[in-house]
């Protein structure tokens, strides 16, 4: 049996289990994301009560023989952050994508600083829809997908801010005419933090992101966006 501990970690899923535990789906910056078994976690008189909830930073110790582990102490390391309405809606999406694109035991400490740093951005409505895209974008350079955002990807011509480009997946960004499902270089260079944006280029860059995870996931379906839809 192995002993681990994460000073720094997540809940990202909870699942309720037998009478009083949770089947925890935890993302630490050590050791990546986490399947645990919290055993009476639940409970009217566990000291844990009330920790088992995502978007609380957190510290944890578990022990593991198997693919589950056990969670055998667990505290917050800050105050909880609060999100409501569309703000949590975003931390929900964002839990989600990394239940779905990132395999468990594979530590990825660079999306967990850019989790980290997403969530307490969400609490501004101003700041939520930049802050996912580049949450979106870490993800995707985590995983070794991110297309490059500064260089053509037929001549490796630099994107231009004026140009034209369709997205090839697999490729990356090829010039083209303008047309449908064709984005302006300024949205491009905006995702590499590279240009102003505006509205119009905004809404392009929220489509080139979808775009990208849409091909990740493969046909599976996220059921956040499903809420957000059904929502609006």
């Amino acid at each position: 049996m192995s002993r681990y501990q994460s000073e720094h970690s997540w809940i990202l899923h909870r699942r309720a289990w037998r009478e009083s535990s949770l089947l925890l789906e935890l993302f630490s910056r050590e050791h990546g994301r986490v399947g645990l078994v919290a055993r009476g976690l639940r409970g009217q008189r566990s000291p844990w009560r009330g920790l088992g909830e995502p978007f609380t930073p957190l510290r944890t110790c578990w022990v593991r023989r198997g693919e589950l582990g056990t969670l055998t102490d667990i505290e917050a390391s800050a105050v909880r952050g609060g999100l409501s309405s569309r703000g949590l809606w975003c931390g929900l999406y964002a839990n989600e994508l990394v239940l779905t694109l990132v395999e468990r035991d594979e530590p990825v400490p660079e999306l967990f600083d850019a989790y980290a740093a997403l969530l307490p951005l969400l609490q501004d409505a101003c700041a939520q829809a930049t802050a996912l895209r580049r949450f979106e974008l870490a993800l995707l350079q985590c995983l070794g997908v991110a297309p490059d955002l500064e260089a053509e990807a037929l001549h490796g011509d630099p994107i231009r801010e004026d140009g034209s480009y369709r997205l090839e997946p697999e490729a990356g960004f090829v010039a083209a005419a303008p047309g449908h499902a064709v984005y302006s270089g300024q949205a491009i260079l905006w995702l590499a933090g590279k240009a102003a944006i505006d509205a119009d280029g905004r809404r392009q860059a929220r489509e080139i992101m979808r775009a990208l995870i849409d091909q990740q996931l493969n046909g599976r379906r996220l059921k956040t966006r499903e809420l957000f839809r059904d929502s609006q």
